[in-house]
Order: C-alpha cells, then structure tokens, then sequence
C-alpha cells in the first residue's frame, strides 16, 4: 500500500518529466491518468543478446552459481522465458500461445515508439522529437553536456561482448527494459550450438516481436524519423516500387 501511494504521488509531482521502468502496466496503472496521460517510448535489444547478458549479470551478482553453465541456464535454469511478450501482455506464468504475441504487436504499435541502441542517434533522435525536447538552445555548454549525457547512459547498456562471436543480425542489439551486463566482456553463442538454439527457443516469441519492431521502426520513419532516414526510406520505397512494375 505504501509503494502504491509512493506511486501514486509521483503521478501528481510536477517534476518528473520521464519515468524508466521495465514494468510498463504497473507504470501505466499508477503513474499516469486521464488527466496526467504519460507517451512511451522503447529502446529494444536483440532477445538472444539480452539472455545472454543476463546470464553474466545474474553469475557476477550472485544470483547464479558459478557452475552453472550457460547451456544449464538456457534450459530453464535461471532463463526468462520471452520476457518481453510476458511483461507487455502481463501473462507471467503458463505457457504462450499465438494470442499473446498478437497481444503485445498490437500494444506496441499502439502505444509505443520504438527505438533500437544499435541504431541509438536516430533512436534519440525519434524521442526527442516525439516528447518535445531539445537540448539547451540557448548554452552550446550545456548543450554538448546534455548530449554527452545521454551517450554516455546509451554506453552504460551496451555490453561490450566479443563481436567475433556475435551472431545476431547486430552488433549490439536491444531489449525493453532491463539491459543486463554492463562491465566487461563475453561471448555470445555460436549460431548453431546448443546453447544458441535453446535461448532461440526459450525467446521465440520474443524474436518474432523483435522482428515486427524492426517494420515498426521503419513505419514511424515517415513521422518521427531524421530528414536523412526518411530519405533513405523514400529512395527504399521507389526502388520497390520500380521493381513491382517491372
């Protein structure tokens, strides 16, 4: 009850201008209101990429043993089972099924703006212009801090994992919320090892939301996006549309 007045009571400060957090029903259930409605926005990570990094994150806090392979984890041992699709459809237990990925396409493309840290310039690029912010206009000073700020927060959620070994379409990919490991170096899975295939597995519904972020992302160019992506996108567009012709 404490936590949900505590809650409650941000919702009415005036001072908060942005809340992170990896719960977003419980975020929307007691920080925003009709009167005080709040705009999302995500910077998502590859689910192979996150499983990953919180296998190292959980071994280096404590909460895994040390002899707990990353194989053991991908089997069920400590893994989070398409942790996005379960935060954003509040289905924690039970197994999913089709409905609830639907579930969560629709809640991102509906309430969500979607940006990627593998793509983090045109990513914040989208927030700012989707919140209405801007750096300080008027302080170069302050300006080149603000932006330093934020490249340096972006930095602070991207692990630094050997890329030799990376087998996701990215180099550093994204995730809602929680971004795991951030000291250090690991790697990642080898494409076709039985670890890979058994964190594919546990994060399939995960993938396939990952994946439909990607076309929401390219969507919310037209709107959101820099003048140069939408030049890009522009160019995508006629060339696709030469080729249906021919």
């Amino acid at each position: 009850q404490q936590q949900q007045q505590q809650q409650q009571s941000s919702s009415s400060s005036p001072l908060a201008e942005m809340v992170t957090s990896s719960y977003f029903l419980h975020a929307g259930k007691y920080l925003f209101t009709k009167d005080r409605p709040g705009r999302a926005f995500l910077v998502m990570r590859h689910p192979v990429d996150r499983a990953v990094s919180m296998y190292y994150t959980k071994r280096r806090n404590g909460e895994l043993d040390e002899s707990i392979t990353l194989e053991d984890y991908a089997r069920g041992n400590g893994i989070e089972n398409n942790w996005m699709t379960r935060f954003l459809t509040n289905v924690m237990e039970g197994d999913l099924k089709k409905i609830h990925l639907d579930q969560a396409k629709r809640i991102l493309s509906k309430k969500f703006l979607v940006g990627f840290l593998d793509d983090a310039p045109e990513s914040i690029s989208r927030i700012l212009k989707y919140n209405g912010w801007t750096y300080d206009p008027n302080d170069e000073t302050k300006a080149l801090l603000q932006q330093d700020c934020v490249a340096r927060k972006l930095q602070e959620g991207v692990n630094q994992h050997n890329n030799n070994n990376n087998n996701n379409n990215n180099n550093n990919n994204n995730d809602v919320g929680d971004v795991g490991d951030v000291g250090g170096g690991y790697e990642m899975p080898k494409r076709g090892s039985q670890a890979h295939a058994l964190i594919s597995w546990q994060t399939s519904f995960d993938l396939k939301l990952y994946e439909f972020a990607k076309q929401l992302f390219e969507i919310q160019t037209k709107q959101y996006g820099s003048k140069e992506r939408k030049k890009e996108l522009k160019k995508k567009l006629n060339k696709e549309k030469k080729s249906s012709v021919a």
